[in-house]
């Protein structure tokens, strides 16, 4: 029988249900908020990062049982978000968000965080964004909106 290598979860999470695969290499959080949860995998033949944690767009590959732990209760609190961005409906890319960085977002902000700023900006490689979190009370879809005098500004959806 195979070593259920993701049996943390369990105690880690005592208050969630937590489904296993057969195979124990894969373990779902059910979120009790809305229908996005949170999956880890678990992958015997990585020496370096053999977990791979995902929620919504976002996934994330750690080394141990204790990093696993923090990503996810940093999910579960509110803390940190998924972030993705579109262009024409298609997935550009992603990354995470600290929730710290929405209160005051703007089409500036994400630029610096994403990388995408001066001569290869945001705007010229996505028009659309979504935010998603474990409550879902914090989730939007947003576009972003040029103005006349070259100000780009953030509209919620």
């Amino acid at each position: 029988m195979t070593d259920n290598k993701l049996i943390f979860l369990k105690s880690a999470f005592s208050e969630y249900d937590i489904q296993f695969s057969g195979d124990f290499t894969q373990a779902i959080l059910v979120n009790p908020f809305y229908e996005e949860n949170v999956t880890v995998y678990y992958y015997d033949d990585d020496d370096f990062t053999p977990f791979c944690v995902c929620f919504s767009f976002q996934h994330c590959h750690l080394m141990d049982q204790e990093d696993v732990i923090e990503w996810i209760n940093q999910i579960i609190a509110g803390s940190k978000f998924a972030i993705e961005f579109f262009k024409n409906g298609q997935n550009c890319f992603g990354s995470e968000i600290d929730s710290k960085e929405l209160l005051d977002l703007s089409y500036e902000k994400l630029e610096q965080l994403t990388g995408y700023y001066g001569l290869t900006r945001l705007l010229s490689i996505v028009d659309t964004f979504k935010i998603r979190g474990w409550n879902n009370q914090h989730n939007f879809d947003a576009t972003f909106v040029c103005e006349d005098n070259g100000h780009i500004l953030i509209k919620k959806l």
